[in-house]
């Protein structure tokens, strides 16, 4: 730092310059000395001092006092009184211009030194807090909060124009008053009076804050919600001298917490804010209304203790946590939870958790997006089991073909047997039982198709006690003797619309599977029940449509199952059995011929307690008309020529046999082209055409529609391992059609054969 520049002001011309001479010699520098107060003033103006050494007593029309006066009117130079006396009207009238120091002549050169530092420093220190206070006032003018300072008793001191703005008070009016005169603050929702937290801040010599929901009323009425921060104001030696105030406008927030609210509010997902002790912060309709919870019941709790209903988290139970990998990575994660509502049904839900960071990238909380995905994995269930259902049907239609073929071989010639044997004959019970077991094996085919392929059914009213006892000896011999059978069949009317042979496969099945579950033997027991089904039963059980059932229940005494594999015995290819002794579609087929028959079917089971299936099939109100052992009525022989074309040679031959049997004379062919051209060489005598549907080199519709285009009137049945249903579905025949399934007996064939002959 430069020297200190003095202005001497002096009318005595010898004391100026002893002045002049010791400041200099002191290391000051005078420029300029001056007599009067005229030239002191204009001389502060041109070499701007640090200092003026004025004489109170000086020649001119202003003496040193005014001359001051006028100099502190335009700048703040330090002005240091001269006098040789000390008259004490005059120096009252001195202090009016605020002198530095005064000193009386004679004056030492300590004196003056000391007076001249003392003055400079002084000078210094009041121009540094002069800004300090300047740049503070423009600070907190400039920002953009509203900040009122107050004494110790609340007092207002200082408003900037924010808070003007604020509060409606200009800090002119406001200055002095009480500061709960000013800030008038209420609860938001209650309405009541907050008291402004200048007591609170005086008492703990701490920062206070607002409750939530505070709203400041100005002085025109107009209610702003605000965010408040009161802070002591300390001097030096750590007492309080007052209190900050720090009022924030948070409409726009508010305003944009609930644009975001109400987005949250509408997104369908649950939206869940957890903190790092597990506790929920925040949480939507959409989650409240997923855990059947009012929101007040939900934020505060822990996430666990909500979704889980355990005290503990949920990685403490085996299970992967969400909030605690993000809290660990700092990065969003997905997974998979079972979760269970209020009254403790389990749902599956999607968890997709993302860090909330603060500016220092440190995770504060974690975001929970819950999606509700038990229907998306039932329909993936479903879409699941349709597929293995398709297989069931591609294996079941490949092999159907022949394996009708074969039956139709054993029923016809069986048939022929049974019509040649005398009623006597000690052996006609033993083909009664073959037909019998042939025609279980036709049902048994038609059930899988009519399963796996969704194909018709023939449904009768049928007693269902009447279907019990149809096979109660069969399910004897099926399940062995260490097994006991028992029936307990109700008396009320229990008839039902239902496929015969399909419900007497669910039996057979269901009885295979108890003797499998009994190996050292044990019980079997069929049990049927009248049973109404009502609203709240369909609302405890999630199953049924109101109504009057048969309930089935069949139970064995054996090894029971689990909930994992009771969770699982109706998929296809489920199997608990060794390799080689089980296909695992008996269930899986029971399953489906019930829900055909607008059924249901439910299954009770505990390891080493036995099972229990349970079925429930729609009563109906329905004659039951008695069926007789049909045999075949001498009116349906002929003697027309009949063109036969079946590849399979043990149904040709046999079709054949039964029709030279009763009088008509049969061309045979074994394929499409060896029927066209037999045709051909006889079609004068041919009257009829049996063609199977599916042959090699040319099909039965290909044949037809040839030998058509020749003759137009002829006339044909088709035959064929495949039901009409699937015919159609393939294509193969349009319209309506002559059709006999295989396998079919004799009787059937002579039938339809003298029928379309005779054109009915």
């Amino acid at each position: 730092m430069g020297k200190a520049k003095i202005l001497v002001v002096e009318d005595e011309a010898i004391i100026a310059s002893d002045l002049q001479w010791r400041l200099q010699s002191m290391g000051y520098d005078v420029p300029s000395i001056v007599a009067s107060g005229e030239d002191a003033v204009s001389k502060v103006w041109e070499i701007k001092p640090d200092l003026v050494l004025m004489d109170i007593m000086l020649l001119g029309e202003i003496d040193g006092i005014e001359a001051a006066s006028r100099i502190h009117s335009v700048n703040d130079t330090p002005v240091i009184y001269l006098t040789s006396y000390a008259d004490e009207e005059l120096l009252e009238r001195a202090k009016i211009t605020e002198p530095f120091a005064y000193m009386i002549k004679p004056i030492g050169d300590r004196e003056l030194f000391s007076s001249i530092e003392l003055s400079l420093s002084k000078h210094l220190t009041e121009r540094k807090l002069r800004e300090n206070k300047k740049w503070l006032s423009t600070v907190l003018s400039s920002i953009g909060d509203a900040v009122i300072t107050t004494d110790t008793k609340g007092n207002i001191v200082f408003m900037n124009p924010a808070a003007e703005v604020l509060t409606g008070w200009n800090k002119e009016e406001a200055s002095g008053r009480d500061i709960e005169e000013i800030i008038n603050i209420v609860n938001e929702i209650t309405g009541e009076r907050i008291i402004s937290p200048l007591q609170k801040v005086l008492r703990y010599k701490a920062v206070m804050n607002l409750a939530e929901h505070s709203v400041l009323i100005t002085k025109s009425g107009v209610k702003i919600p605000i965010d408040d921060s009161s802070a002591p104001i300390k001097d030096e030696e750590d007492n309080v001298t007052g209190v900050v105030f720090v009022l924030s406008d948070i409409t726009e927030r508010r305003q944009s917490e609930k644009f975001i609210r109400s987005i949250l509010e509408s997104v369908g997902e649950g939206f869940i804010v957890i903190d790092k002790d597990y506790r929920i912060l925040s949480a939507n309709r959409a989650f409240c209304e997923y855990v059947k919870r009012p929101v007040d019941e939900v934020t505060g709790k822990k996430c666990f203790e909500i979704s889980h209903y355990v005290n503990k988290p949920c990685y403490e139970h085996g299970e992967e946590c969400p909030v605690k990998h993000t809290f660990e990575t700092g990065k969003p994660h997905t997974v998979t939870h079972t979760h269970f509502d209020n009254d403790g049904r389990p749902s599956f839900v999607e968890i997709r958790s993302y860090p909330m960071k603060n500016d220092s990238g440190e995770t504060i909380s974690v975001i929970e997006l819950i999606n509700d995905i038990t229907e998306k994995k039932r329909l993936e269930s479903q879409l699941r089991q349709a597929q293995k259902m398709e297989a069931v049907g591609l294996l079941a239609s490949g092999v159907s073909h022949d394996f009708n073929n074969i039956l139709t071989a054993i029923v016809g010639y069986g048939n022929l047997l049974k019509i040649k044997m005398k009623e006597d004959d000690p052996l006609r019970h033993n083909v009664y039982q073959i037909l019998a077991s042939v025609e279980r094996g036709a049902n048994l085919t038609h059930s899988l198709l009519a399963f796996s392929r969704k194909q018709v059914m023939n449904p009768q009213p049928v007693n269902f006690n009447t279907l019990v006892e149809s096979v109660y000896e069969l399910l004897k011999r099926l399940i062995g003797e260490d097994i006991e059978l028992k029936t307990i069949l109700t008396h009320e009317d229990v008839t039902v619309m239902a496929d015969s042979g399909q419900i007497e496969q669910v039996l057979m099945n269901l009885a295979t599977n108890a003797r499998d579950a009994m190996p050292d033997g044990g019980r079997l027991t069929i049990e049927t029940e009248r049973i109404e089904i009502n609203e709240s039963y369909v609302a405890g059980h999630g199953f049924g449509v109101p109504g009057i059932y048969v309930q089935i229940s069949v139970t064995d005494s054996g090894t029971g199952m689990n909930e994992a594999t009771k969770a699982k015995i109706f998929e296809p290819f489920f199997s608990t059995k060794e390799v080689g002794r089980g296909t695992g579609l008996g269930l899986a087929m029971i399953y489906g011929i019930i829900k055909q028959h607008n059924g249901y079917i439910n299954v009770y089971s505990e390891p080493g307690e036995g099972t229990t299936f349970k079925i429930y099939l729609p009563v109906i109100k329905a004659k039951i008309e008695k069926s007789s052992q049909a045999e075949v009525p001498a009116s349906v022989g002929g003697t027309e020529t009949i063109l036969l074309s079946e590849d399979d040679q043990a149904a040709r031959e046999l079709t054949k046999t039964v029709l030279q049997e009763f009088g008509y004379t049969v061309i045979d062919a074994e394929n499409g082209e060896d029927a066209v051209n037999k045709f051909m060489a006889n079609k004068n005598s041919i009257k009829l055409l049996i063609l199977d549907v599916i042959m090699p080199k040319k099909n039965g519709p290909e044949v037809f529609n040839e030998i058509k285009a020749s003759v137009p009137d002829i006339k044909a049945i088709f035959i064929s391992g495949y039901t009409t249903d699937e015919i159609h579905k393939k294509r193969l025949i349009e319209g309506d059609i002559n059709f006999v399934s295989k396998p079919f007996s004799p009787q059937v064939i002579l039938q339809k054969t003298r029928e379309v002959l005779d054109g009915k």
